[in-house]
């Protein structure tokens, strides 16, 4: 099976042993370690996680990578054979799911990954703080990102966090530009921002667009728009690291990119000195709307009885856990749908082997491409609460 460019073999670990590991240019220390961590998993993936057998496993056991990633999955070369093959094993999966009461979903293991690392650096770049041997190292860099900054309000010791907190208060004040990575540094932020522009995000809907999805984006966009002209003095308002970064990209359109990261580095300070811990933290705004609407969307469909409508199994499974009448109405046709595109991509694989064996060109099918965005919506440009 054709791979991508060469990468390095096996998803790698970085190399970290205190915070000067971290402290090596400006920006957040984090957002770096994290964003290398990222890159290094997904280029292994291409190169040859997508047929190691643990990783087959664990892409059935999500359903597939977050929209986020799957969409980084989607730009590497030679994706359309890759995930072809990868995506006839996970849409199994998901019919399976579709008929029984099998294993929860699990967390896309990118994100997983990105996770830990983040945890990992977070941590050390604390402990080096608590221990002041990094405080000065990091103050001159800028010190953390508004997300991280969070982070640390809920993982570390609170005089860190108050003093992270002052340190992006400095940041903001004394740069004449814009600092734009306090907002956290989000690969995908500019294909969300196109994607939202595209016509299904407007309101148009395609053969393959989640009905549920296509309300949830309508309430993002909104949601979005609302948080320009909020009141800045509200510090209870905290958004996550996905939607800050969507907001910051409008911000700097606007020109209200700093007043937007001055309020949200304002409602960060404001966590610290509250002692919040995890569980307690506020959940974001558009999160809240966006999940709202989903929700609402999926139960019109069951009232309506439309089972013909299209919905991507991320919010039907999401849906079906406490309503019999969506499980009902709407799990048959997804089933059938599961099963066309199953046998699509088996043909698709057939097709593109025996033309690698014979050195003959094909054009690859968009299969792969519908079973993304029939596994999820979100794919396509459609939110979905809690996003990457």
């Amino acid at each position: 099976m054709p791979a991508a460019t060469p990468l390095p073999r096996g998803p790698s670990v970085l190399t970290l042993y205190s915070a000067a590991d971290l402290l090596t240019a400006p920006g957040c220390p984090v957002c770096r370690y994290a964003a290398e961590a990222d890159d290094r998993y997904l280029g292994w993936f291409a190169l040859e996680g997508h047929a190691e057998p643990a990783m087959i496993t664990a892409m059935c056991a999500s359903l597939g990578m977050c929209a986020a990633h799957t969409r980084r999955l989607a730009s590497q070369p030679g994706a359309a054979i890759r995930l072809t093959a990868v995506y006839r094993y996970v849409l199994i999966a998901a019919r399976d799911l579709l008929s029984s009461r099998a294993a929860p979903v699990q967390p896309c293991p990118a994100c997983q990954r990105k996770d830990a690392a983040s945890r990992n650096a977070l941590e050390t770049l604390l402990d080096g703080l608590a221990t002041g041997e990094a405080i000065g190292r990091c103050r001159d860099l800028g010190g953390v990102c508004i997300p991280h900054l969070t982070a640390a309000v809920a993982a570390g010791p609170r005089r860190v966090a108050a003093w992270l907190a002052d340190t992006m208060h400095e940041v903001l004040t004394a740069s004449p530009a814009v600092p734009r990575w306090l907002a956290g540094t989000d690969p995908d932020a500019e294909d969300r921002a196109a994607l939202r522009r595209a016509p299904q995000a407007a309101g148009a809907r395609t053969s393959v667009t989640c009905t549920a999805c296509l309300a949830a984006a309508r309430a993002e966009h909104d949601s979005l728009a609302r948080l320009r002209p909020m009141d800045q003095a509200n510090t209870a308002v905290v958004l996550c690291a996905t939607h800050l970064a969507d907001a910051a990209a409008a911000g700097a359109e606007s020109g209200q990119l700093r007043s937007l990261l001055a309020w949200q580095a304002a409602c960060a300070g404001a966590l610290s000195a509250r002692r919040l811990r995890p569980g307690r933290m506020p959940g974001c705004l558009v999160c809240r709307d966006v999940g709202i609407a989903g929700k609402d969307a999926l139960a019109e469909l069951a009232r309506a009885r439309q089972n013909r409508s299209p919905l991507c199994v991320r919010h039907y499974l999401g849906a079906r856990t406490g309503d019999k009448r969506t499980e009902l109405t709407l799990g048959p046709g997804l089933a059938h749908a599961a099963d066309l595109l199953i046998s699509e991509l088996a043909d698709s694989f057939e097709q593109s082997t025996w033309a690698s064996r014979q050195g003959t060109p094909v054009s690859p099918s968009d299969a792969w491409r519908r079973a993304a965005a029939f596994l999820d919506g979100a794919v396509l440009g459609a939110a979905r609460a809690g996003g990457p």
